[in-house]
This record gives structure tokens, C-alpha cells and sequence, in this order.
């Protein structure tokens, strides 16, 4: 049996980006009045990616395949949900990917860090291997697309002020 490619989890979506200090904030919709004059950048077709952090490296691991010891293969967000969900029960399984530094991985799951929590990465498209930024904070404003149900559930809403 041969190995399919892996799909990386992701989501296209309509948005831009603005950087508010030390924070990179997803802008959906209309852009919340931003101090200085500051513009949202790449305003448009953007995807965004789901990371795990690697356990003793200062990067993070865009999962696409899960391949558990005994021979069993998920693929894409089938792939996410299981790893997530049962990633201390298969230490030894493998899951397959792409790092945030763009460069292809494949690393058993017992080296990635799931307590750390999930990184969110945006990339100009889906066949980008290095992403733009990485997004600590979602605003979501008038006008803004129905928005994926990972991205609302590990990025943190924004708040003026």
C-alpha cells in the first residue's frame, strides 16, 4: 500500500492582517479604527493553517496525515481531530506535515507538545509552504464571512481598547 500525500489542515478565508504591538491580529470583515494611521496588510484570499508545537524546538508542525502503528492512515482535518483528540494513546503514532518554517516533517507524536496549545498560522495561499505570520487574535467585524469552526475555537477574540 502506498502512502497518499498528506492533506494539510486549513481554511481559506477573507481576511488581513494588523500588528498591534507584539500581537498579529485576523482581521474579518471591516477593520476596527486602528491607532497611527496603521492599514490591515494582505487584505484578501488568505489560508489559514493549525499547528502543533514540537516539543523541544521552537517551531510547529501543520499536520496533513496520521499514520498510527498498526497501519492506519487519516488524512487532512480526519487526521487533526484524531491526533488532538487521542494523541497520548498513540505516542508512537506518526503524523506528517509541513513545519512553520516550511520545510516537510514527519514526526511521531509523542515529540509534539499538545499541552502548549494550537498555533494558528496564515498563509498567502494554499500551496505557500512558509506562512505569513503567525495570529495570536481574531477581530471579526460587520460584514465578515461565516468563519471555520477551528479558528474560532483556538483563536482568542480581539477587543478594542
Amino acid at each position: 500500500m502506498s502512502i497518499p500525500k498528506p492533506e494539510l489542515i486549513g481554511h481559506p478565508i477573507e481576511a488581513g492582517l494588523v500588528a498591534l504591538g507584539a500581537r498579529m491580529i485576523l482581521v474579518c470583515g471591516a477593520a476596527p479604527a486602528l491607532p497611527g494611521g496603521q492599514q490591515v496588510r494582505a487584505p484578501g484570499p488568505l489560508v489559514v493553517r493549525y499547528a502543533v508545537p514540537y516539543l523541544h524546538q521552537e517551531a510547529a508542525l501543520v499536520p496533513g496525515l496520521f499514520a498510527a502503528e498498526y497501519g492506519a492512515i487519516l488524512l487532512g482535518r480526519d487526521a487533526w481531530d484524531y491526533a488532538v483528540a487521542h494523541s497520548n494513546l498513540h505516542p508512537r503514532a506518526d503524523l506528517l506535515g509541513l513545519r512553520t518554517d516550511g520545510q516537510p516533517d514527519q514526526v511521531m507524536l509523542r515529540d509534539l507538545d499538545f499541552g502548549r496549545g494550537v498555533e494558528v498560522w496564515v498563509y498567502d495561499s494554499a500551496e505557500a509552504t512558509c506562512p505569513l505570520a503567525r495570529v495570536d487574535a481574531l477581530w471579526v467585524g460587520s460584514g465578515a464571512p461565516e468563519l471555520p469552526d477551528l479558528l474560532l475555537d483556538y483563536l482568542p477574540r480581539w477587543q478594542q481598547g
